[in-house]
């Protein structure tokens, strides 16, 4: 979701009522996509900051210092300017915030989004990594152009190497047994930080009825081509690996396309 920016952003336009506590590659696309199914519009997502590659990117980076360099200070006010269109959050870089953001908002309901470790080790090394970290002359080359010829590209840059750097200080490809404790230490923290009465153990394998159960919300449901009765509706699947290719793909066309145009805006 594109957000309005500009000197007169509001704060808070609707309230947060869920917080995912779910890491990168655990289902988070999936779940954002069955939290809107469920009415809970939006949810902010590592894609929201792609979409709002010229605004959010920086206000990351200042989050992100402030909790892990103590630089400056990001508040309630911050995080509803940031967050304000979003009703449910999940994924990176919003999950290594989720106790804070949990005792900020505490009318929202708790999702732990589970997944198993090595699961997730190797879901990440065949995706994000890629995607962080390009190999090939071509591709490294095309990274150097776009970083200087698209400025939203290098706000996501920047981003992305200061989430890294200050919130999984350890090298995914080198450091099996880093990565693997860094991912049980943050759900660690999810439990520590959140009472249990708030929050709910979950996969995106269990499908709807635990979710709903916990949020209140009733089980969606599809009308049968065949019989035409109304029979519960598919959990949504998104962004497996071939997925995540595509996307990102995509992006890297979008980034080229804007450098394209902005060198020929500077040649005249």
């Amino acid at each position: 979701m594109v957000k309005l920016e500009g000197p007169n952003t509001p704060g808070r336009v609707v309230p947060m009522r869920v917080i995912v506590c779910g890491l990168h590659r655990t289902g988070t696309m999936s779940m954002r996509l069955a939290l809107r199914q469920l009415g809970f519009h939006d949810c902010y997502h590592m894609a929201t900051v792609f979409e709002n590659i010229y605004d959010d990117p920086q206000q990351w980076v200042r989050a992100y210092e402030a909790k892990y360099l103590g630089k400056g200070s990001f508040d309630k006010g911050d995080w509803d300017r940031l967050l304000g269109y979003s009703q449910a959050c999940c994924d990176m870089p919003v999950a290594l915030f989720s106790c804070e953001l949990a005792q900020l908002y505490p009318d929202a309901k708790v999702v732990i989004l589970n997944r198993e470790p090595e699961k997730w080790y190797e879901s990440v090394l065949e995706t994000v990594q890629g995607a962080v970290r390009p190999t090939g002359f071509f591709n490294v080359l095309q990274r150097i152009y776009i970083f200087l010829l698209d400025p939203g590209m290098r706000n996501w840059i920047r981003f992305t190497k200061v989430m890294a750097s200050l919130g999984m200080p350890y090298d995914h490809v080198t450091e099996h047994d880093k990565a693997i404790a860094w991912f049980n230490d943050r759900y660690a923290e999810f439990r520590a930080g959140i009472p249990a009465e708030r929050r709910i153990e979950f996969s995106v394998k269990d499908g709807w009825a635990p979710l709903c159960e916990h949020l209140g919300v009733p089980v969606p449901q599809v009308r049968d081509d065949k019989t035409g009765q109304l029979v519960e509706a598919p959990f949504p699947h998104a962004n497996d690996r071939a997925s995540f290719a595509v996307s990102s793909k995509r992006m890297s066309s979008e980034a080229v396309q804007r450098a394209n145009t902005n060198l020929v805006n500077t040649l005249g």
